[in-house]
Parts: structure tokens; C-alpha cells; sequence
């Protein structure tokens, strides 16, 4: 597959534009808001990948003020990326253009497609007023009353301004006389805004959003489904394709800037941020994003956080692993990597490429990216700092695994319901909580006594759910044990009291950054 990645306009969208030699058509493939983007992300790949195949383009795209683009205060910064994407996607040649929106993106599909575009509506909200409303009371669920700051509200992976929750309530649908086609989830029905269009009804959606990102499984059918309508739609003809003007590196504000890099064996997929005052022997600053998530939705704090620490006078790099978000091929059965060996040899062929000594290398993680950063003992960091830690197990887990737990805990099988409704009967909670701490072999202590004694300063960050796991497995003995000042070499933890775990709350996000560009900062003062 070939796919172009940079920027383009401004304010600069990312965008990855996908195209065969020659092309029948083109095809916007709009991201959803917050954590649908993050979920579907991977999805959306498969679907560029399929459409290839077919001989359609495709370019997909963070919007501005979203993602790896520039910063946006536009509250129309949504539909009017949509069209900077499609402007983008036809100077290849192609001059048919449909627009695919999943989820909350099919309003924003919708709202960019003109009456002569093709419009595939995937699983549509029946209107934007009713996704807010919906992503509010989630928000208000698992953040809390308090998510309302400054005049700025946090959803769900996203945060939104007064203005822009407003046009995003806005969104609607109308009556269309262009190619359209709804992709609905069995016995539901397209928007009724839309009128009279063809409706298809395709499995999977709720597989791929109505959980975690974890639980998340790609749904090749309905991605099947996509592509066969557009597919019918392109016309026969092929025209040969252009590759778009795109800019390689990014001027995110006149002193800092970045560019695309693919870094190891596996061509892995990261932006590197830097500044142009920038000394020779700067801090080498590695973010991890969680779990197999990309840096959009709540993980685009990596951006705000790379972007800062370069103005610090660091160089950062934020890269996706194997599996994660650009790098490596998408699968429709693809296993997750989380916890498993085959991230740390990404790790280390991460800080291979680098090439930086280990008196200046930084290892930031979040979740399992923290668990990552904690198993650096072939190449000792001077710094780890480790974001909502959940797992402290020294054994790594098989591919998929970790996924295959998780899905059977939340969705058990009516046998393995039967054993755990009696198991919890019969068995005392002091037992089974000894019993679960057995996978997280080692606990607390064994976790960073290997970074402790090659030199490096571990920083835990948490939020209450996390720091009573951490208490719970060992993490007070290790602050008494490797805690206090002046030694190289040592455990402190941050605790969060209003946080969460996923960085859904902007309390969290913004604790993260500043103690991460602080620890950095007294770490190397030379370059604050």
C-alpha cells in the first residue's frame, strides 16, 4: 500500500493520502470525535487499505486543532478540515469524491459532502444535539460534575469550548439527492433527516464502539460493506494520479517544528518535535501513547506535551508501535500487543535509531506505555516517568492475551459466569485478592528496583484508582525504599486526586504536563 503523510493549509492538517497509480475516485474518510476516533482508528485504516484494492484514493486526516495538527480555535475547524481534505485529495486527479463519516463523523461527513458527492453514513448519531447529549451524561459519568473548566468542557476524548459544543449541537442532517447509502446496525434505521435513502444493514459496530479501546474488534464486514457501495459507485474509468503537495515538516509556531520519521525494522511510524535554538547535547524526551492507542482523542496530550518540552529545549519523539495507529499493516483479526514482548523489542529498536546516550534519553508512558517504560533496563533511561501504571507483571504477556482477559471478564460466557458467581461466593476477598495479585508478578518493588539501581529516577503518576493498585502491590514499601532527594536513582509518585485513569479529565491532563516538562526541567537544567 502507498500512503503519503504530512501537512497541509492553514491552520495544518495531518493528513495520510492514500492512492493507487491510477484512480477511479477519491474518497474523504472523516475521523469521529474523541474516543470513537481513538477506537475506530485502526478501522479506518482497513478501510483506505480495501479501497486501494479497488483502485480508489483515499485521504484521511487529523483536523486542525485535533491530533498531530496545528493548534485551532475555529469551533468549524470539523467540517471545514473535511473540505481542506477533500481540496487536498482532488488536486490527485481524481474528480469523483465521496465523503465516509463513522459514528459522530457521518454528521460531519454530511455537512461537508456537496449535492454531486458520494456519502456513506456509518452507525450516524440521529443528530448532533443527541451525540452531546449522549457524550455529556458519559462525560458526567467518568470525569465528573467538575468537567466543566474555564468555559471549556471535557468529553469523552475530546475537549470543547462554549462555541464549539454549540456547533457541534448543531450538526444535522438533510434531505439528500446525491449518492448516499446508511450503514446501520441490524434492526436500526438511518437518520430520518436524511430521507429516503438506500439502508444496508451491517454487523460489528457495536463490537467496535460501544466498549473500551482494548475491547475494540475491527469489523470487516461492515468495512466490506463500505467499500462494495463505493466500489459500485466509482465510475470504470482510471485516471493517473498526481501525488499531493504536502508539506514534510510542519512550522507549528515559528521556533518549533515538526517532521515524520519511520524509525526500527519495522518502519514504525513517529513524529519528531524540535526546537530551532535547540543545544547539540539536549534531552532525548520518548512518549509512549497508551494501550494500542494513536495520538488523537484524550492521547493527543502527547502533542500539547511534546510541543512544550521542545520549547524546553528538548527533542521528543511520540511514536506508534506495532499494531498502534500508522505503524504496521492493519489486519482484521490482528492481536494487540499490549504487555507483550514484541513492544519492547519495538522499544528498543526505538532508542537504537535514536542513538542517544542513556545520561540524556527520557522514557515517558502512559498505561501500558508506562509498564513499557519500566522494563528499560537494556537501555537505562536517566529518567522514566510512568502515567497511570496499571500492571507491574516482569513476565510479558502472548500477543492478544491481555485483549482475550479483558473481553471475558466484561462480556463472560454463561459458563464462565456460573464458576465466577460461585467462586466469589465460596472463595474469602482476601484470598482472590492474593490470587489476582499473582498476575502482576513481582508487584511495585521488583517492577523499578532494575531502573533504581542502574541510576534512573522513576516518576509515578496517578489518579486514585491507580494509586490503590500501586499501594495495594508494593508501592509505599518502594517510596520508603528508593524515595527521598539527592540520590541518583529514586521512586517518587505523584498522586491526582481529582484524575482518572484514561486522561479523560483535563485535570489529569494538565497535572501530567507540567510534572513531566518540571521533572525534565530539574533532570537537565541546562536546557530548561
Amino acid at each position: 500500500m502507498s500512503t503519503r503523510h504530512g501537512w497541509s493549509g492553514s491552520p495544518a492538517i495531518r493528513l495520510a493520502v492514500q492512492a493507487p497509480a491510477a484512480a477511479r475516485a477519491g474518497v474523504v474518510i472523516c475521523p469521529p470525535l474523541g474516543q470513537e476516533g481513538v477506537i475506530a482508528y485502526r478501522t479506518l485504516r482497513l478501510l483506505a487499505d480495501r479501497l486501494e484494492a479497488r483502485g480508489i484514493a483515499s485521504v484521511r486526516y487529523d483536523p486542525s486543532g485535533r491530533g498531530d495538527s496545528t493548534p485551532d480555535t475555529d469551533p468549524d475547524a470539523q467540517v471545514r478540515s473535511a473540505r481542506r481534505a477533500a481540496a487536498v485529495l482532488r488536486t490527485t486527479g481524481v474528480r469523483q469524491v465521496a465523503f465516509v463519516g463513522l459514528a459522530s463523523a457521518a454528521l460531519v461527513a454530511a455537512a461537508a459532502a456537496g449535492d454531486a458527492d458520494g456519502l456513506v453514513v456509518w452507525d450516524a448519531p440521529a443528530s448532533g444535539r443527541a451525540w452531546l447529549r449522549r457524550q455529556r451524561a458519559l462525560a458526567t459519568l467518568t470525569i465528573g460534575e467538575d468537567r466543566v473548566v474555564d468555559a471549556t468542557e471535557s468529553l469523552i476524548g475530546m475537549d470543547v469550548t462554549t462555541d464549539e459544543a454549540a456547533v457541534i449541537g448543531a450538526l444535522a442532517f438533510a434531505p439528500r439527492t446525491g449518492p448516499t447509502v446508511a450503514l446501520v446496525r441490524p434492526g436500526s434505521r438511518a437518520p430520518r433527516a436524511l430521507g429516503t435513502v438506500p439502508t444496508t444493514e451491517v454487523v460489528g459496530s457495536a463490537e467496535l464502539l460501544d466498549g473500551t479501546s482494548v475491547q475494540a474488534r475491527i469489523p470487516g464486514a461492515a468495512v466490506d460493506a463500505a467499500v462494495a457501495w463505493l466500489d459500485a459507485w466509482a465510475p470504470d474509468d482510471h485516471v493517473v494520479v498526481t501525488p499531493p503537495a504536502l508539506d514534510e515538516v510542519l512550522d507549528v509556531d515559528g521556533r518549533v517544528s515538526e517532521r515524520i520519521v519511520r524509525m526500527g525494522p519495522q518502519g514504525l511510524f513517529a513524529v519528531e518535535t524540535v526546537s530551532s535554538a535547540q543545544h547539540h547535547d539536549a534531552p532525548v524526551v520518548v512518549l509512549h501513547n497508551g494501550g494500542a492507542e494513536h495520538h488523537v482523542g484524550a492521547t493527543d496530550y502527547q502533542v500539547d506535551l511534546a510541543r512544550a518540552l521542545a520549547r524546553d529545549g528538548a527533542r521528543v519523539v511520540r511514536v506508534d508501535r506495532r499494531a498502534t495507529g500508522e505503524s504496521t499493516g492493519v489486519h482484521e483479526d490482528e492481536r494487540s500487543f499490549l504487555f507483550a514482548g514484541e513492544w519492547l523489542e519495538d522499544q528498543s529498536a526505538v532508542v537504537a535509531a535514536l542513538g542517544t546516550p542513556a545520561d540524556r534519553l527520557v522514557l515517558v508512558g502512559m498505561c501500558a506505555g508506562a509498564w513499557l517504560a519500566g522494563r528499560a533496563v537494556d537501555e537505562p533511561p536517566r529518567l522514566v516517568v510512568e502515567i497511570s501504571p496499571n500492571d507491574y507483571r516482569r513476565r510479558p504477556a502472548e500477543p492478544g492475551a491481555y485483549a482475550d482477559a479483558v473481553r471475558a471478564i466484561d462480556a463472560p460466557s454463561p459458563a464462565r459466569r456460573w464458576v465466577r458467581e460461585r467462586y466469589n461466593r465460596v472463595v474469602p476477598r482476601s484470598v482472590r485478592d492474593r490470587l489476582a495479585r499473582r498476575d502482576r508478578a513481582g508487584g511495585v518493588v521488583a517492577h523499578v528496583r532494575p531502573l533504581v539501581e542502574h541510576g534512573t529516577d522513576v516518576v509515578v503518576i496517578v489518579a486514585p484508582e491507580d494509586a490503590e493498585l500501586f499501594d495495594r502491590l508494593g508501592g509505599r514499601r518502594a517510596e520508603r525504599r528508593y524515595g527521598g532527594t539527592g540520590r541518583r536513582g529514586s521512586v517518587s509518585v505523584v498522586r491526582v486526586e481529582d484524575g482518572d485513569h484514561a486522561l479523560f479529565s483535563r485535570a489529569m491532563r494538565d497535572a501530567v504536563v507540567a510534572e513531566v516538562r518540571t521533572r525534565v526541567a530539574e533532570t537537565f537544567p541546562v536546557h530548561a
